[in-house]
């Protein structure tokens, strides 16, 4: 079984329908059975969330939904870190992936890619020793001083959009946590920071991806965009009018329950090579947009909000509530012994320090 995770905050209501969109299209290229993991806050309603689940259920997949409250300590550390609020907070959530869900390996998707491929092919991915799959950012040489300046290889930088997480890998490194903390803590001036603190702490040991498993759409000269998980990274999203996805997002969107909410008509879905006459927007002011950011620094207030010392999720339909201590969460570590023991340890949760909460 594919393990697949999202993560958005959902404010106006809108980006749980574009994560269902990107489910659609998973799930239309997808014959392998795919576990969905939801990562979401408050903002996401019942409305949104029971359509995500008749769009999983319709397709004969299942899906786990996750209520994240970051913990305290990383809440202080990202205060002080003015791009934040500028991304939102639920960019920070993939990077407590290795304690929130206890499976050995997960691929993440940004919200803004269609995936026009059997996703099976990413999955397949033998990921060894390494912390991640990923693929190498296609604008990033633009800010190269930027990264630099932080430690890190812009001919080694990966993008944060499509990841092939080891997690299992991951806990096996104690410090895992800590060091994604001390990150921000040395580099509080980043512009984009779930991705330079997951280059910075797993850069050195990720296994680098084709192209194809993360093209940026600007990047794609013939907009050809065919067995490709093409990825909406800058100011031009999939859902625009007039974006080069626009058309193939209508299409995934008549898949889904929110069809009903808008006046296309339904059409079938095979056109992967997009019209060429749109007018494209000049790769320089597509990396200015993208890389930089306006500073905010209004996240001490959520801060507040944040319960003291815990990681507060709930999991599933059903809304089991668990908690994970912050002490705990440091150390989280799976031991292998065999192959079936390994199996018996994916489809259990008794490896991470989980207690229920009544």
């Amino acid at each position: 079984m594919i393990e697949l995770v999202l993560a958005f905050q959902d404010k106006d209501g809108k980006y749980a329908e574009h994560a269902g969109v990107v489910l659609a299209s998973v799930f239309h290229h997808t014959s392998s059975p795919v576990n969905v993991h939801i990562l979401h806050d408050e903002t996401l309603n019942e409305d949104n969330k029971q359509k995500l689940v008749e769009l999983t259920t319709r397709f004969s997949h299942t899906i786990n939904f996750y209520h994240i409250i970051i913990p305290q300590d990383m809440l202080q550390v990202m205060a002080g870190v003015g791009s934040i609020n500028t991304w939102t907070q639920a960019s920070m959530y993939r990077l407590l992936l290795p304690a929130l869900i206890p499976v050995d390996k997960i691929i993440y998707l940004d919200c803004d890619v269609l995936v026009n491929m059997d996703i099976t092919e990413l999955w397949q991915f033998e990921l060894g020793n390494y912390y991640l799959g990923a693929i190498q950012d296609q604008g990033i040489m633009a800010v190269a001083q930027n990264i630099n300046s932080k430690g890190l290889n812009p001919a080694l930088y990966f993008n944060s959009g499509v990841i092939l997480f080891s997690l299992n890998n991951i806990r096996a490194n104690p410090g895992w946590y800590e060091e994604t903390l001390n990150f921000f803590r040395n580099f509080p001036d980043t512009t984009m920071p779930d991705q330079d603190a997951l280059n910075g702490v797993y850069g050195g040991n990720y296994l680098p991806l084709d192209v194809r498993f993360n093209l940026f759409s600007l990047a794609s000269v013939d907009h050809d965009f065919t067995n490709k998980i093409v990825h909406f990274a800058g100011p031009e999203k999939c859902w625009d009018a007039n974006s080069i996805g626009a058309e193939l997002y209508r299409n995934y969107l008549n898949l889904t329950p929110w069809s009903e909410q808008h006046s296309q008509k339904a059409v079938e879905v095979h056109p992967t090579v997009v019209r060429k006459n749109k007018k494209r927007k000049s790769a320089k002011r597509y990396r200015k947009r993208i890389y930089s950011t306006t500073s905010h620094n209004s996240l001490k207030r959520r801060a507040r909000k944040a319960s003291q010392g815990k990681l507060l999720f709930k999991r599933s339909r059903r809304t089991k509530i668990s908690l994970i201590d912050l002490p705990s969460l440091r150390l989280i570590k799976l031991i292998r012994t065999n192959k079936g023991h390994q199996q018996k340890e994916t489809n259990s949760t008794s490896n991470l320090p989980l207690r229920k909460h009544i």
